[in-house]
């Protein structure tokens, strides 16, 4: 008797371990389109025998797993973090692209019209209607140069705005998975820890998008983060703030962590692209404008200071800055036509003698756009404009290109990350049908069981 009734126990202890892996199997299968879901996989245990004349006890559910590969997980991370740092720097990038302006109303443009200008000049030199044309194309070029620095410094200010949202996303994200972390310790072994795991896996990668991350898994569950070298984001259910400070006189932002400044240590994500570009791409751009206005500036003030206008003065400068600069820096942003040729453009030297209708002055001025005075002196004021266009389309391009390399990379490494941990409808459909005849089985191992019983005890009932 007691060996049937070990028997029966042991027929129910394996058909709800068959119902328990059909539900996991029925789980995975409602899965199949969720994100950051894991597929579930069901270890079994063999029932150890009460003694040496049992064959044992049956079987149980040992565990309810998640299937991940760490190493796969880890190399995803790595691939997000560099495919959205590339896609920030082309999205920087691409902002100043538009503010250089389009092929025929550029830089590039007011340039040929106000050389073109002093050409007419040289035609007339007495012409009040050509006096008034060169001033109004000097200031036309200067205001250009000056718009374009200001769209540059917009978008450099843009891309330091953006920084400051991420790091609000850095640090929201991040308290998450310390709150999940605590979840995790809470839940133990309860499957709803499976749960949690993986939002908290899906929070990782979201992380990975932002910044560059390494990622401890604890033995008990959960995870803690490092960020930027090994500097603890998130330790337990504790999590480390960014904080962005703005300093300069431009206010841009430095980010630091328990009072170290990490800023130059944040390399990956999209907030490393911001910060190449912030920090590096842009200021040199808006240096190599600089060097074209002051360029322009002091070629055209040396010809002109030179020349004679038309009441037989000299030295007299036709750009100036409307601010100190240093060298070229702040150059671009102060340029402007001297306040002496605005406001009275006889003050224009075109003769390079105190002679009436001399223009050699001004036919010199004419010539200048073919002056070789940027680039070491190998380039002329149009062609280093171009060089300028040319390297900014460049280095768009160029990281147009990663990131689109970075992003099939990221497919590559998803599609091996699902072979291991998404759930495929034919190998569940076949778990479906193996774990269904198990159940089918048992329940018949269960009911000769029952039978045997029943039989047995009517037989001792007469």
């Amino acid at each position: 008797m007691a060996d049937l009734f070990t028997s029966l126990n042991t027929a129910a202890r394996a058909l709800e371990a068959q119902r328990f892996a059909l539900d996991a199997t029925g789980q995975n299968i409602a899965n199949v389109n969720t994100p950051g879901y894991t597929r579930r996989v069901v270890d079994f245990a063999a029932v150890p025998p009460y003694d040496k004349y049992s064959a044992g006890s049956g079987v149980e559910v040992k565990d309810l797993r998640s299937q991940r590969d760490l190493l796969i997980e880890r190399r995803l991370e790595q691939e997000t973090t560099a495919a959205h740092r590339e896609t920030a720097l082309a999205d920087a990038l691409g902002v100043v692209e538009l503010a250089l302006g389009t092929s025929g109303n550029s830089v590039d443009t007011r340039l040929s019209a106000f050389f073109d200008s002093f050409s007419r000049l040289a035609d007339s030199p007495t012409s009040p209607v050509a006096r008034q044309e060169v001033a109004l194309q000097g200031e036309s070029v200067a205001a250009a140069i000056r718009e374009t620095y200001g769209r540059i410094s917009d978008a450099r200010r843009g891309a330091n705005t953006r920084l400051g949202t991420t790091i609000e996303e850095i640090n929201a994200i991040a308290a998450r998975v310390a709150a999940l972390n605590e979840s995790i310790a809470i839940a133990g072994a309860d499957p709803a820890g499976l749960h949690m795991a993986d939002e908290q896996s899906r929070l990782v990668r979201q992380l990975a998008e932002l910044t560059d991350i390494n990622v401890l898994h604890r033995p008990g569950g959960g995870l803690d983060v490092d960020i930027s070298g090994g500097r603890a984001l998130v330790v337990g259910n504790t999590q480390y703030a960014l904080v962005g400070s703005a300093t300069g006189p431009d206010g841009m932002l430095r980010v630091s962590i328990n009072g170290t400044d990490i800023t130059q240590e944040m390399t990956g994500g999209r907030a490393g692209g911001l910060l190449v570009a912030r920090d590096q791409r842009i200021p040199a751009y808006l240096a190599t404008l600089d060097d074209q206005a002051y360029a322009l500036a002091t070629a055209v003030n040396t010809i002109h200071a030179a020349g004679y206008d038309i009441a037989g003065n000299t030295g007299q400068n036709f750009f100036a800055f409307s601010s100190p600069i240093v060298g070229p820096t702040g150059a671009a942003q102060a340029l402007i036509v001297d306040p002496a040729i605005t406001g009275d453009p006889n003050r224009i030297a075109a003769a390079a003698a105190a002679l009436p209708g001399d223009n050699q002055t001004a036919r010199a001025l004419a010539d200048a756009r073919n002056a070789r005075v940027l680039d070491g002196g190998t380039a002329t004021l149009s062609e280093g404009w171009g060089n300028f266009v040319y390297r900014t389309g460049r280095d768009l391009q160029t990281a147009r290109q990663e990131a689109a390399m970075r992003r099939e990379v990221v497919l590559q490494v998803e599609t091996l990350r699902d072979q291991v941990s998404g759930v495929s409808l034919d190998e569940e459909a076949m778990q479906l049908m193996r774990y269904q005849r198990a159940y089918e089985a048992n329940a018949r191992f269960f009911s000769v069981i029952d039978e045997t019983l029943d039989m047995l005890l009517n037989a001792m009932a007469r």
